[in-house]
C-alpha cells in the first residue's frame, strides 16, 4: 500500500491522473454507502421484488443506451463548442423522441411482458420507462459536455447523486411500508430526477443557442454518421449482452434474476464508478492524442488495470459465498454463489472497459462492432442452451467472458499500433 500511494502521489501532477482522481475520490464513499443502504434494503424488499426492479432496469438501460443515437457521445469531439451545442440538441431531439415511443409500447405490448415474465405488476408499472430513459439518457449526454469541458469535478459529483439518492430513496419507500416494485422504482426515480435537475441547471453554457456560424443539424447529423450507423449497433449490442443475461434469466424465476442482481450490484457497482471515471478522462485524452503516442498510453493502462484489480477480485472469489449471507441475509443464500462465479469476468471488465473508447478514436467502431456481437451471443446463447446446473452454467460463463476480454485487449492494442503507423507514414 506505501508503494500505491508513492506512486500516486508521484503522479499527482499528471494531467490524466489528476482528472481521474478528481471522479474517484470522495465517490468512493457513495460507493460504499450504497452498499451499506442495500443491506437494509435487501431485508425490506424480497428477492422476487428485486427481480421485478432488475426486468424494468434492463429494459430502460437497453433502450438508454441507444436513445441518443450515440449522438451524446459525439459531443466532445467537435472543436468548436457551438457545433457540439448542434450536436447535443440533435441528441436531445431523439432522446424525447425514443422516450415517448417507449411509454407508448408499454401500454400497447403489456400483455406480452406478463406472457414473458408471468408479473402483472411488472406489465403495470412498465410506462413510467418512457420517463427513465429521458432522465438516464439527458443525464449521460450532460456528463459528455462536461467530459468535453473538463469539469470532472461536476461530473463526480452527478454520480454520486445518483447512486445515493436512489439508493437512499429505496430505503425510504421500504421503511415506510412500500415494499412492492413501486417501492424499488419510485426510490430510484427519485435519485435520477434530483440528479438531472441539478446537472441541468448547472449546463447553462450547454444550453447557450449556437452562434450565427454554427453548423445545421442536418450537416453534424451526416458528417457525424458513423456513431448511429457503426457505433450505435455495437452500444445496442453491448446492451443486449449485458441486460439480456437478466431478461433471459427472468423467464425463469424472479427470484432468481434477483438473486442474481444482487450480486451483480453489489460487485459492479465500484467497478463501474472507476472504470467510469477512467474511461470518461481516457476518452477525452485521446481524442487530443498525436500519432506514434496511442500504443504506449493503452499498454500501460492495461499493466495497471490488471495489478489494480487482482488482489480485490482474488478475495471477491475466496470470501463472497459466506459474505453475502453474511451480509444481506439467509435469502440471499444464492447471491454469494453467483459472486464468485461472475469474478473472472469482472476482473477482466475493469481492465478492458477504460480502454473501449480507443476504436472510437481510431476509428474502428467496426472492429468493435465484430467483437460486440461475438460478445454478445456468447453468454446469451450459453444461458439459453447449457445443460448445467444454474451456478455450474454462471461459472462456465465467467470464464468464458474473461477469455474474449481478453481477445478485445489484443484488439485495442492492435488498434493503437494502426494509429500510430500514421506518424512512421508521415
Amino acid at each position: 500500500m506505501g508503494r500505491i500511494r508513492s506512486w500516486i502521489k508521484s503522479k499527482a501532477d499528471h494531467p490524466v491522473l489528476k482528472n481521474i482522481l478528481i471522479l474517484v475520490t470522495g465517490t468512493t464513499v457513495s460507493q460504499a454507502v450504497a452498499v451499506v443502504i442495500s443491506i437494509f434494503t435487501a431485508r425490506l424488499f424480497s428477492p422476487d421484488v428485486f427481480g421485478q426492479m432488475a426486468i424494468y432496469g434492463a429494459i430502460t438501460s437497453v433502450i438508454a443506451a441507444i436513445a441518443a443515437l450515440r449522438y451524446d457521445m459525439t459531443v466532445v469531439l467537435p472543436e468548436s463548442d457551438d457545433e457540439a451545442r448542434v450536436i447535443g440538441r440533435l441528441a436531445t431531439r431523439s432522446v424525447i423522441t425514443v422516450s415517448i415511443l417507449t411509454t407508448v409500447l408499454a401500454f400497447v405490448l403489456k400483455d406480452v411482458i406478463i406472457d414473458v415474465w408471468g408479473d402483472e405488476e411488472l406489465a403495470r408499472w412498465m410506462p413510467f420507462a418512457g420517463l427513465t430513459v429521458f432522465l438516464l439518457a439527458q443525464v449521460t449526454l450532460l456528463q459528455y459536455w462536461y467530459n468535453r469541458k473538463r469539469s470532472y469535478k461536476v461530473i463526480a459529483r452527478n454520480r454520486v447523486q445518483q447512486t445515493v439518492g436512489s439508493s437512499g430513496g429505496q430505503l425510504v419507500f421500504g421503511l415506510v411500508g412500500v415494499r412492492s416494485m413501486l417501492g424499488l422504482l419510485f426510490g430510484v426515480m427519485a435519485g435520477h430526477l434530483f440528479a438531472f435537475f441539478w446537472m441541468n441547471s448547472k449546463a447553462k453554457e450547454f444550453r447557450e443557442a449556437p452562434g450565427p456560424d454554427a453548423p445545421t443539424m442536418r450537416y453534424v447529423a451526416a458528417k457525424h454518421k458513423k456513431m448511429p450507423l457503426l457505433n450505435l449497433p455495437n452500444a445496442l449490442v453491448d446492451a443486449v449482452r449485458t441486460n439480456g443475461i437478466v431478461m433471459i434469466i427472468g423467464t425463469f424465476a424472479l427470484g432468481l434474476v434477483g438473486q442474481f442482481n444482487l450480486a451483480w450490484r453489489v460487485l459492479e457497482a465500484p467497478i463501474g464508478l472507476i472504470n467510469g471515471a477512467v474511461q470518461q478522462v481516457f476518452f477525452r485524452e485521446l481524442a487530443d492524442i498525436k500519432p506514434g503516442h496511442m500504443r504506449p498510453l493503452i499498454r500501460i493502462t492495461i499493466r495497471k488495470a490488471l495489478l489494480l484489480s487482482a488482489i480485490p477480485f482474488g478475495l471477491i472469489y475466496l470470501l463472497s459465498p459466506w459474505l453475502f449471507t453474511f451480509i444481506f441475509g439467509e435469502q440471499w443464500d444464492l447471491a454469494g454463489d453467483i459472486a464468485r462465479a461472475l469474478t473472472p469476468w469482472l476482473a477482466l471488465q475493469l481492465v478492458t472497459s477504460p480502454i473501449s473508447t480507443v476504436f472510437v478514436v481510431t476509428s474502428k467502431q467496426h472492429w468493435m462492432l465484430a467483437f460486440a456481437l461475438v460478445f454478445a451471443a456468447a453468454p446469451l446463447t450459453w444461458l439459453v442452451f447449457s445443460p448445467l446446473a444454474f451456478i455450474d452454467t454462471l461459472t462456465v460463463l465467467g470464464f468464458m467472458m474473461a477469455v474474449l476480454l481478453v481477445i478485445n485487449l489484443v484488439m485495442a492494442d492492435r488498434a493503437g499500433a494502426d494509429f500510430d503507423s500514421k506518424a512512421i507514414e508521415a
